[in-house]
């Protein structure tokens, strides 16, 4: 399983899509082959089947309902993540702008390179070493604040260090939100779920001379696809095509000049 985890978060959209489409035909497939093999003779689907149908594809509805409801949740945190960031940012900048002489110039300057670091997060592609940069940005600005603060009214100082607290614990919480995605266990129990309610289609319309029931079925199974690929692309912040904005960080950044 945690093979199958690791190639659904990494492979190509496209392939996982072909191989899910590929999976669903194939098990609508052998369940239409398994009526013939029973029902040899048999050209109508009788009620039971009917009802054992709709009840399956209810179902399967929902979790991909569960499951895209997780996806979005994940997409909104980063989200928040980002605004609440670039929020931080903003204030440490204000906050700094209280510190006088060599050390508010310093400490200034530091911000303004940590806020580089943060904006050119989203696109790096060594993460680690843009998260080393980010560490060693923040030990510069608490360096800064350090000096600044024997100059300081207490209240002042005060708040310049919660601040630059802030702003660290939402690169903390940001990190972290960029790392949460989907359990592999749900993603492969719908995968497991879809690739079964796929064979009950093929069983319960498997009907020798209709070919119909196959394009109908094919067209179900695309539809079904495109909402799986969907969700995995939301549960991709780095290498999605829909991926979180980072306009506040950098909004943050062009306000420091």
């Amino acid at each position: 399983m945690a093979s199958l985890d690791q190639f659904l978060g990494s492979a190509s959209l496209w392939l996982i899509g072909a191989l899910f489409l590929a999976l669903l035909m194939g098990s609508c497939l052998a369940g239409r082959a398994l009526r013939f093999r029973l029902e040899p003779e048999g050209d109508v689907a009788d009620q039971q089947d009917s009802y054992l149908l709709s009840a399956a594809l209810g179902l399967l509805g929902l979790l991909i309902a569960f499951t895209f409801s997780l996806a979005v949740g994940r997409y909104d945190d980063r989200r928040e993540a980002v605004i609440r960031e670039g929020n931080a940012l903003s204030t440490l900048w204000l906050r700094a702008g209280l510190v006088e002489g060599p050390a508010g110039e310093g400490l200034r300057q530091a911000i303004r390179g940590y806020a580089d670091v943060r904006v050119a997060l989203p696109a790096a592609a060594d993460r680690p070493t843009i998260e080393a940069r980010s560490a060693a940005a923040q030990a510069r600005i608490w360096d800064g604040v350090r000096t600044a603060l024997p100059a300081m009214a207490a209240p002042l100082g005060a708040s310049l260090v919660s601040a630059a607290n802030e702003a660290f614990d939402a690169a903390s919480a940001r990190k972290a939100e960029r790392e949460a995605r989907i359990p592999g266990r749900v993603l492969d129990v719908v995968s497991l779920y879809a690739a079964i309610s796929a064979a009950i289609i093929g069983y319960v319309t498997g009907r020798r001379g209709h070919r119909r029931q196959l394009v109908e079925a094919g067209v179900l199974f695309l539809l079904l696809t495109l909402a799986l690929t969907l969700i995995l692309d939301l549960d991709r912040p780095w290498s999605g095509a829909v991926t979180v904005s980072a306009e506040p960080v950098r909004e943050a950044r062009a306000a420091m000049g």
